[in-house]
């Protein structure tokens, strides 16, 4: 059972992407909105003079691939980039080793109640490379959204020490993501270039 911690709600998270994929262009700068949700989680993390139960800058982090919500051992091409994001804005934020769980270790599960839970294996890499904390997220796809959660995660003492949670749009480029499609010729009703280049689209706001 994960301790509830701070966690930063902000509609200011998401970055709308300037490009666009096709006639309807609403789609979430991915890149930027990680690098946002990074800054606010660590502006709210547990600091270490709060205890035990806190978040240790010095020591390295977990990190793992951003999973289905409703499936915890599935994920997406969505999945992938966005768990891959979310540790490079980690790592470039706080300048802290980055290890990342390998498919062979899996994934961090997560119980009927939408917790996560720290698996032994999770825990051994831990002590392997002396890691204080665990980044994790997951999704969960609704009509028009998407919806991520976020949790940095002490594995000493199975603490949530920041969160945060922000819902982007499921445009073209994203639904394309969740549905695995790898080309352009395997989205017709996305992909719509009138240009080799990808052009700037004045009606994205």
């Amino acid at each position: 059972m994960l301790l509830a911690g701070a966690c930063t709600n902000s509609r200011n998270v998401v970055i709308t992407s300037p490009f666009c994929t096709g006639s309807k262009c609403y789609d979430a700068d991915y890149i930027e909105t990680c690098y946002t949700a990074m800054r606010y989680m660590l502006g709210n993390v547990r600091p270490p003079i709060m205890g035990e139960d806190a978040f240790d800058a010095t020591r390295p982090i977990i990190w793992a691939t951003t999973v289905d919500l409703n499936n915890y051992g599935r994920t997406s091409n969505f999945g992938r980039l966005m768990g891959e994001t979310l540790a490079i804005a980690m790592q470039n934020h706080r300048k802290t080793k980055m290890i990342q769980m390998t498919l062979r270790q899996g994934t961090v599960p997560i119980n009927p109640q939408g917790e996560f839970l720290l698996t032994r294996d999770v825990k051994d890499l831990a002590t392997q490379f002396n890691a204080g904390s665990a980044l994790v997220s997951s999704y969960s796809v609704a009509v028009d959204v998407v919806y991520m959660q976020v949790s940095l995660i002490n594995v000493d003492q199975n603490a949530v020490v920041g969160a945060v949670q922000f819902a982007l749009p499921l445009g073209p480029r994203t639904r394309s993501l969740l549905e695995d499609r790898r080309y352009a010729e395997e989205s017709p009703d996305i992909m719509n270039w009138t240009t080799p280049v990808a052009r700037r689209c004045s009606t994205c706001y």
